[in-house]
């Protein structure tokens, strides 16, 4: 029997997924993914739903590389000590769980399947603070690592201070002996570079001479004790080094079992995540899993061909019709359309995402193939004899739960012995209930499948005008092979491809061969007219929608149109109320005239009645002198921003007024007193600042609303709100009613002297 993964070039697959790992199993556990179980391939693809939702929604996951504890810890039960690299690895490894953990905890959503995962990681801070403790940044041993290793080197520092000093007092005495100035090290010691010969003038022992002869590297006399102490000490210290890394290896096989554990969770959800960028950089996604035997495949794509130059098909197949028959013509894609089957359904049983627009897929137990060339060499059976020894295996075995895909069912022998076969294949897998895909140029074969349940026709198309093929699948149609008109372009003389079209009409003039062209003619007709009234309906689809769209645009702009002048009448009406409110409530002058406060509220009442707001569109500008005639206010007219004017009143007010309500007036020679009244109402002490804090939401609303209304009567350029951290409630009900109020210019969280992210700062256009 085929292997599977070889007929369909999985490994090719599995390889792209792995050079998108970032840890070393994880790029292990690609290479060696193979299809699941039922119950594993639910449960899995669910957590790659989640992943490629994470990722489009968060981010990459917090992985940079993870080594295979595996083998680290094998090394250490074995007797080996683990190095600084090694040691370092593991405490990584803790400090991406930690990163993990963290990442996953921020997600929103439902994310069941990963965020159990993630439960999975064991708490190892101890043993990373451990390693980190005594392993530096720059991958060495830190001095502090052990109270003698901090002594052993405090004495190596000394000593080679000490050697140092004596060696440049050696080398000024020496110098016109010496052949450079550089001091240098052989086997472990200090020497000076003499001139060979001058070599008896220095009294020491020789290490080493240069590859020339000219030069000659000796250890003065006077540096031998202090060079073998330092050797010594060297000594100790890598000695030190080696107990530290060895206790270390001990603490670490202590947790040998919590560390494996976390280095194959990061690993599986570096894969996962691995899986995830594959399918998204195709175009990919996760299949809806059936209880029933069916694939449904949308505009599928197969997962090896250049995604800009391959041809998306749709395949259809269930319980109803579980075999499908493809004919068409050579090099047409048969084959192709076979592999994009096998490849898909194989990749979701591995849990990959596959590359379909939309798919629902049942469970197969197993994939039977019969694909390509099937010459055995090893066996040494001929093509037909390999093919057969295949047919054999999988009509013993197929099942109702099995997907069965053969390529040129029956070829390689007898025609019409290989057309009884392949109907006889096709009978057992109809007979077993398995799904199939079989590819045959036999006429017979086709007839059959127009004759039984369960069976349809299928083809690969073919543009007899060009005689290209244009690799496009369609169900339900049966294909010619066009085999004399493919030979006539390629060459073949027209004497031969004369004679052969009439040795065909004599084979073909049967009332059943008639019947399969008529039906074939009749099938590409009505998949002309189908395509045509799509097209139309597509057409007609779009034009309903943008009439639809017209109409809803309409009558939306009649609705606010109708509402238009009501919402601004009452705007201006609650704005007027709320600013005379606000005067009343600040009043603390006893000597106000309150009858003139009554009589503009009384005016602003009125205004509900009248039946439509003027709009003057009069020409305004600077220092016009103008009336708000539904409010009653005069006052002249001191800049003009973007329609909207800004009035200084006769009573020393300020407002900001759209320009086309306001009336030029002649100014009068006596202004009204109740206007410096009215300025007398807001002439009260107003805070730079509010404080809302313990307010409720509702109250606070209010009181923020209120003060920058008051605010803004003043002129006052900027402010600040006062709302504290707490759960933040204050803070948002601060920041949308700011950003509704047209007079204001910008807000800002406090900085370090204003309240920081317990203040707002308003500022005022």
């Amino acid at each position: 029997m085929q292997n599977i993964r070889e007929t369909l070039e999985f490994d090719k697959i599995a390889t792209e997924v792995a050079s998108l790992t970032k840890t070393d199993r994880g790029h292990h556990f690609a290479l060696k993914m193979e299809p699941l179980s039922k119950v594993d391939l639910y449960k899995e693809l669910k957590s790659l739903d989640e992943m490629m939702s994470i990722i489009v929604r968060y981010g990459e996951l917090p992985i940079e590389f993870s080594t295979n504890a595996l083998v680290l810890i094998e090394h250490a039960k074995k007797g080996g000590i683990l190095s600084i690299r090694d040691l370092d690895l593991i405490g990584e490894d803790v400090l991406t769980s930690f990163a993990l953990l963290k990442f996953i905890k921020k997600i929103d959503g439902q994310y069941e399947n990963i965020k159990e995962k993630i439960k999975n990681f064991k708490d190892l801070s101890a043993l990373e603070k451990e390693i980190h403790r005594v392993i530096t940044k720059s991958q060495t041993i830190d001095d502090k690592a052990s109270p003698t290793l901090g002594d052993i080197r405090k004495k190596i520092a000394k000593t080679e201070r000490e050697l140092q000093s004596e060696i440049a007092s050696l080398a000024m005495h020496y110098r016109e002996f010496l052949n450079e100035e550089n001091v240098t090290i052989r086997n472990g010691h200090f020497v000076i570079p003499v001139k060979t010969i001058y070599k008896g003038k220095v009294k020491g022992i020789i290490h080493d001479v240069s590859d020339t002869g000219n030069t000659t590297f000796i250890e003065p006399a006077n540096l031998v004790e202090m060079n073998n102490e330092l050797v010594s000490l060297k000594a100790l210290e890598s000695d030190e080094i080696r107990r530290i890394l060895k206790a270390l290896t001990s603490l670490v096989l202590l947790q040998e079992e919590e560390i494996i554990n976390n280095n194959d969770l990061i690993a599986y959800l570096d894969f996962l995540s691995a899986k995830a960028h594959y399918g998204r950089q195709y175009d990919g996604l996760v299949a809806l899993m059936s209880e029933k035997q069916e694939i449904y495949l949308k505009n599928a794509r197969h997962p090896l061909i250049d995604k800009n130059k391959v041809v998306p098909n749709s395949f259809f197949l269930d319980e109803e019709k579980r075999i499908i028959i493809i004919s068409g013509p050579n090099a047409g894609g048969k084959t192709v359309a076979l592999k994009t089957v096998g490849s898909l359904v194989y990749m979701n049983q591995c849990a990959l995402p596959i590359f379909v627009d939309e798919a629902k897929l049942g469970y197969f137990e197993n994939i039977f193939t019969d694909i390509g060339d099937s010459q055995s060499l090893s066996d040494n059976l001929s093509t037909f004899s390999a093919h057969i020894s295949h047919l054999a295996e999988i009509s013993s075995h197929a099942s109702k739960k099995d997907l069965v895909l053969i390529d040129e069912l029956g070829t390689g022998t007898d025609p019409q012995e290989g057309e009884a076969i392949a109907i006889a294949i096709v009978e057992k897998l109809k007979a077993h209930k398995a799904l199939a895909l079989i590819s045959s140029h036999f006429g017979s074969l086709k007839e059959y499948a127009f004759t039984s349940q369960n069976i349809i026709n299928a083809s690969m198309l073919f543009d007899e005008a060009k005689l290209e093929p244009t690799y496009i699948f369609k169900q339900g149609v049966p294909g010619k092979s066009y085999a004399l008109d493919v030979a006539s372009r390629f060459g073949l003389g027209q004497d031969i491809i004369d004679k052969a079209s009439e040795y065909l009409k004599e084979k073909q003039n049967t009332d059943a061969n008639l019947l399969m062209e008529k039906i074939h003619l009749t099938a590409l007709e009505n998949e002309t007219v189908k395509k045509d009234l799509t097209l139309e309906k597509e057409k007609l689809l779009k034009e309903r929608k943008i009439l639809l769209n017209d109409e809803k645009l309409l009558k939306e702009k009649r609705e606010k149109l109708l509402s238009s002048v009501a919402e601004e009448k009452e705007e201006i009406i609650a704005n007027a109320k709320e600013q005379v409110d606000d005067i009343l409530k600040e009043l603390h002058n006893p000597n106000i005239k309150i009858h003139e406060v009554i009589e503009l509220k009384r005016k602003i009442e009125d205004l509900k009645h009248q039946p439509e707001i003027i709009d003057y569109n009069e020409e305004i500008k600077v220092g016009s002198y103008v009336s708000l005639p539904s409010l009653g206010i005069t006052g002249r007219v001191s800049r003009i921003n973007d329609k909207i004017a800004v009035i200084n009143s006769d009573g020393g007010i300020s407002f900001k007024i759209e320009v086309n309500k306001l009336h030029v007036i002649d100014e009068p020679l006596e202004k009204k007193v109740f206007k410096t009244n009215i300025d007398a109402l807001i002439s009260t002490s107003l805070s730079l600042e509010k404080n809302i804090i313990g307010l409720r939401v509702d109250e606070a609303h209010e009181e923020v609303a209120k003060y920058l209304d008051d605010c803004q009567l003043k002129n006052f350029k900027q402010v600040r709100i006062i709302h504290g951290l707490g759960s933040g409630a204050l803070r948002r009900m601060t920041h949308e009613y700011l950003k509704k109020c047209s007079f204001v210019e910008s807000f800002r969280l406090g900085n370090e002297y204003e309240g920081g992210s317990g203040a707002t700062v308003v500022i005022f256009k």
